[in-house]
């Protein structure tokens, strides 16, 4: 979650070792491309995610097993998909500015993202990679203007069609079906996925004891 009191994190705790990090946004997206990957079992992403992540002394990560790097890949996932808002049971029913649905995909929005970054805030996406922290990106997305190509098309895909008739609807319908996301790749199902995969894995580990 971000804090403007507390340095963002860069680095974890494995055993006594601090480990560095690297969590800039665009690594947190090539994490989630990974995730949408169907061609890979769930111990084959955690070490992926890993290395991705990971970039300490090579021959000190090879000292790591399989169980503290999925540790160490389950509290990262925790960290970035913290909010500050809707984490309690009793906000669940009410909607939020920050898109409580997470009706988006970083990999099919990344155009309207790029875009609006530029156009709300003067920052081109392209020039931050390997810079901007996924929290910094994370905010700045979350406060972009209505006016924004990225928010245009959340509203398009929120919008519901009740009292809407003719030209009205067909327009709305038609705009709805060309921002259609593929639901596998929403940052929603992925948070899920990632959810199901730990939980998979730690039932896993304990059938083998």
């Amino acid at each position: 979650m971000f804090d403007l009191i507390d340095d963002l994190e860069t680095t974890i705790l494995i055993e006594d070792y601090e480990i560095p990090l690297d969590l800039s946004f665009d690594t947190v997206l090539k994490f989630y491309e990974l995730l949408e990957d169907d061609r890979l079992q769930s111990f084959e992403k955690i070490y992926k995610a890993f290395d991705l992540f990971y970039f300490g002394d090579e021959t000190l990560s090879k000292t790591f097993t399989f169980e503290q790097k999925s540790k160490a890949v389950e509290d990262i996932s925790s960290y970035i998909q913290k909010n500050a808002y809707g984490n309690s049971e009793s906000d669940e029913s009410f909607e939020t500015d920050g898109q409580p649905e997470k009706l988006y995909s970083y990999s099919q929005d990344a155009g309207a993202i790029y875009a609006s970054f530029f156009a709300d805030y003067g920052i081109d996406l392209l020039t931050q990679r390997g810079k901007m922290h996924y929290l910094t990106f994370k905010a700045l997305l979350a406060g972009l203007s209505e006016k924004t190509h990225f928010q245009r098309i959340l509203s398009i895909r929120s919008r519901s069609v009740a009292g809407l008739e003719g030209e009205a609807l067909t327009a709305l319908l038609e705009l709805q079906e060309y921002y259609a996301l593929d639901s596998e790749k929403t940052v929603s199902n992925l948070d899920n996925q990632l959810g199901s995969m730990f939980d998979m894995l730690a039932a896993q580990a304990q059938s083998n004891k």
